[in-house]
């Protein structure tokens, strides 16, 4: 019961607890019997260069102290060469290319001729810089993302906070709600233009000059450009086109923003943070940034056993570090064979994991390691999405696309696919068309076999009929 007396509930798309709030990678400066460059994190397949290695750096590396290096690397932010190269640089490269070899066949001539003559002029190798520059170029990209994303989440939940203590709409909501707006508008931007730069450019031609291109379109044209390729259905398209309006008449008429728009009760104002953060919802998921439950819950079996073995695996090793007694009751008992457990993610809620494989339950009923069990598989699950995560971004494919794949690969009907990953199913007929030869042998070791097209597909009459169109 809220202020007004009556049940007065919001129900939000995006799950807080499900995106990724965490940049890719960064460099580091470490005193390891002299000084060593560490770069991306101890995941990450960065090169480790050490600067005592007379083989591997120069003597001007070699002379500088810890601090000197550090404060050599903070320089290179202000270079406006520097940051040419950055901006030049992918955002990822497949797990099975050396990062040095990919980075040099793919950056514009220019962008290496300056990384040769920043060596020059710094006491960097030119292999070191590169990597530097990748890491700021994906800790750019997503680093802003995670930001806006983090500040509207925020944003959204005082204000569905606000609403639900109040009796009416004051000035204070009015305030929450336009600073709600301008983030989700923001946020809804920021994604568009990034899926317009993936689907619209093959990945060698996404340089800076034509991120400029797709960011000088205007919003309303990207927006257009997502949905003549399919990947946006009419009607989301169209709920897209609302928030863009109606940001824009709240941001240049004070009057209308003052009244909120003419919205005269809390439910109509709800009503509208609930759809924009739909919208929010469908670029999350098209972007390929929000794809880690749908495919924890509907990826083929393949995967998910790789999956959730790397996981249990991980998390084994976690708990031998942080959590040994609870470790240890669960390997001493018959019963439990964790290497092998395996969980229905579908079937399944915090506390209560649907456990398929790896227990024996028959007669089973020691409540105290029942409940260090389902702990141990809540850890698991977190690694299983942070492993579904890491896969993805590792993916000789884009995360969108590699979402396709392994739902594909589960045999699930295109109408299913395209309702849960938010895109038309027409989009995800046409990439089952190419997704098979894109995909390298990191992705086909993953899934084990690729569904090709067979048989033609013509719409039927009902969906001629009832057309989503743009």
């Amino acid at each position: 019961m809220y202020g007004d007396g009556t049940d007065f509930g919001i129900s939000f798309t995006i799950d807080s607890d499900s995106v990724s709030l965490s940049p890719i990678g960064e460099y580091q400066v470490l005193d390891l019997e002299g000084p060593v460059v560490i770069v991306g994190d101890a995941d990450a397949s960065y090169r480790v260069v050490p600067t005592g290695d007379e083989s591997d750096e120069s003597e001007d590396l070699r002379a500088l102290s810890v601090d000197e290096i550090r404060a050599a690397l903070s320089e290179l932010s202000d270079d406006d060469d520097f940051q040419s190269i950055v901006d030049n640089c992918p955002t990822n490269t497949p797990l099975v290319y050396d990062d040095i070899d990919y980075l040099t066949r793919h950056l514009p001539t220019t962008s290496l001729q300056q990384c040769k003559e920043l060596s020059e002029d710094t006491p960097f190798k030119k292999e070191l810089l590169l990597q530097v520059a990748y890491v700021e170029r994906q800790n750019s990209l997503v680093g802003h993302s995670d930001n806006v994303l983090e500040y509207y989440l925020e944003q959204r939940d005082e204000i569905a906070e606000k609403l639900r203590s109040a009796d009416e709409i004051d000035s204070e909501i009015e305030r929450s709600f336009f600073s709600y707006l301008l983030l989700a508008s923001a946020l809804i931007e920021e994604l568009t233009t990034e899926t317009v730069l993936n689907e619209l450019f093959r990945e060698e031609a996404r340089l800076d000059s034509i991120t400029e291109h797709v960011r000088s379109m205007g919003h309303a044209k990207r927006l257009q450009k997502l949905c003549d390729i399919q990947i946006l259905t009419g009607g989301d398209h169209g709920s897209l086109v609302d928030v863009k309006d109606r940001r824009n008449n709240l941001v240049h008429d004070a009057q209308t923003r003052a009244g909120l728009n003419e919205l005269e009760s809390r439910r109509e104002v709800a009503d509208i943070l609930e759809q924009t953060d739909r919208c929010a919802s469908v670029l999350l998921a098209i972007s390929g940034k929000n794809i880690e439950s749908v495919i924890a819950k509907r990826g083929c079996e393949p995967y998910i056993d790789h999956a959730q073995s790397e996981a249990i695996a991980d998390t084994i090793t976690t708990w031998e570090r942080e959590q040994e007694d609870q470790l240890n009751a669960l390997r001493s008992c018959d019963r439990a064979n964790l290497e092998d457990l395996r969980w229905d993610v579908e079937e399944s809620n915090p506390g209560n994991y649907d456990i398929t494989d790896g227990f024996d339950f028959e007669g089973f009923d020691d409540q105290e390691l029942y409940n260090i069990l389902m702990h141990f598989v809540e850890a698991a699950e977190e690694a299983f999405l942070d492993r579904i995560d890491a896969d993805a971004n590792e993916s000789n494919l884009d995360r969108f696309d590699f979402a396709l794949l392994v739902l594909l690969c589960g045999g699930h009907s295109y109408e299913d696919i395209a309702r849960w990953l938010d895109t038309d199913e027409k989009y995800v007929q046409r990439k089952e068309n190419v997704i098979a030869w894109r995909a390298s042998k990191f992705e086909k070791d993953l899934v084990e076999e690729i569904p090709r097209p067979e048989n033609p597909i013509w719409p039927s009459e009902v969906a001629e009929d009832e057309g989503d169109t743009c």
